[in-house]
């Protein structure tokens, strides 16, 4: 094996000249100023969306959590699932047509690789969120407590089993299977392919990015760098963008369960 194929990542072949060729390489890069603009603006506006509707919802008897989902399906699903289907109607394909890194992942790599992408991201996300409280109370302790405590455990009798009920099952159906499933089409699918001109930093820049894009959550800015940065190098490494769908999701699976458990425990 020689040097030249030990750096190539995998699922990307090499060209007479030992450069990686697969269908990444053949997506045109986009402009810094664009891919920032896509990276950051539909958080910025599902976030704007949120603080308008929170309060009212909240006075209507609903935890925040269902404001901000509403938020989320109105508009961040339809933009980054809209522009990843236009995207491929354009590309002259089907819906997946304009997504890169669908390279297939042989089992071995699920048996071995995913546990370990999943291990390091979770252990970056459970130590860097120790720093969440203190960041919290020293630069965003102004914030109202609606926009930081969307699952207001301390206060759950102040909502109605049925308000709960209905927050808490939207919340587990977009923040496990939908969110993460549209998140990583758009951004580890279409954008970073699209990242090329940035090298072996693109997955970095990437993961810096979509975390800048959490406007809901600035607190956990530094977390989400560090936990979500080893799925986005696999999805990049592997050019499989099941693998990040698939650590996404049970990432999001194990806080929403804990959650709902600690929810449910208190109505009981």
């Amino acid at each position: 094996m020689s040097a030249d194929e030990l750096d190539t990542p995998s699922g990307v072949s090499q060209s007479e000249g030992g450069h990686p060729t697969d269908e990444a390489a053949e997506v045109p890069a986009m402009s810094v100023s664009r891919l920032i603009v896509l990276h950051l603006v539909p958080g910025a506006l599902a976030t704007t969306l949120f603080v308008f509707i929170a309060p009212p919802l909240e006075t209507a008897g609903y935890p925040p959590a269902l404001a901000f989902f509403v938020a989320v399906l109105l508009v961040i699903i339809p933009w980054e699932l809209g522009f990843v289907l236009r995207a491929g109607r354009r590309a002259g394909g089907g819906w997946l047509a304009a997504i890169g890194f669908r390279q297939p992942l042989a089992r071995r790599a699920w048996v071995t690789v995913f546990p370990a992408v999943f291990a390091v991201s979770l252990i970056g996300f459970l130590t860097f969120s120790l720093l969440e409280p203190t960041i919290l109370d020293t630069i965003f302790g102004w914030l109202p407590s609606w926009f930081v405590n969307l699952v207001p455990t301390d206060a759950v009798a102040a909502y109605s089993p049925g308000a709960w009920t209905l927050t808490l099952v939207v919340y587990a159906l977009m923040n496990i299977f939908v969110g993460p499933g549209v998140e990583e089409l758009y951004f580890r699918g279409y954008l970073l392919p699209r990242m090329s001109q940035m090298g072996k930093w693109a997955p970095f820049v990437n993961s810096v990015l979509f975390s800048l894009y959490h406007f809901w959550s600035p607190w956990s800015l530094l977390t989400r760098i560090v936990g979500v940065t080893p799925f986005a190098y696999a999805v990049w490494w592997k050019r499989n963008i099941y693998l990040g769908m698939a650590v996404h999701m049970l990432l999001n699976g194990l806080s929403t369960t804990f959650l709902i458990v600690t929810v449910a425990g208190k109505l009981a």
